[in-house]
């Protein structure tokens, strides 16, 4: 059986960045409370990336074009999140959330400590660690 390289598992984590794409917050009930896209405005990536010179082509020489690209180099992806009371029905109680892909299936999920909005000055962030391992 053949092994991942360490470029293997840099082209997981930019994979996982470029298609895990949305949030849901639920209840206990496992009712949705509120959903984003992970695009900068509520959620986020907030891990740091390194930028590589990568042959991305080659002239009509053969030569080998390179080209600065950013690399998900990170072994721990993070995804931030923060709402507020008026994303949200009142009162309304979280208690879980999930990562979901661009087909709409979840990737990752995780139940924390229930936090109830019953306020307009209610707000909540949170963070999601993903682990994806080195060689």
């Amino acid at each position: 059986m053949a092994e991942i390289t360490a470029n293997g598992y840099v082209s997981i984590r930019e994979h996982i960045v470029q298609n895990w794409k949305k949030i849901v917050l639920l209840n206990d009930a496992n009712n949705q409370i509120f959903s984003t896209t992970i695009d900068g405005t509520k959620a986020k990536w907030t891990h740091t990336r390194t930028t590589e010179q990568r042959v991305t082509g080659y002239n009509d020489f053969g030569e080998p074009m390179y080209e600065l690209v950013h690399v998900e180099s990170n072994p721990v992806l993070e995804i931030s999140l923060k709402i507020t009371a008026a994303d949200v029905s009142l009162p309304s109680t979280v208690t879980k959330i999930q990562v979901i892909d661009m087909k709409n299936r979840i990737m990752t999920e995780e139940t924390f400590q229930p936090f109830r909005f019953e306020t307009a000055q209610d707000e909540l962030t949170l963070s999601v660690k993903i682990q994806v391992p080195q060689q």
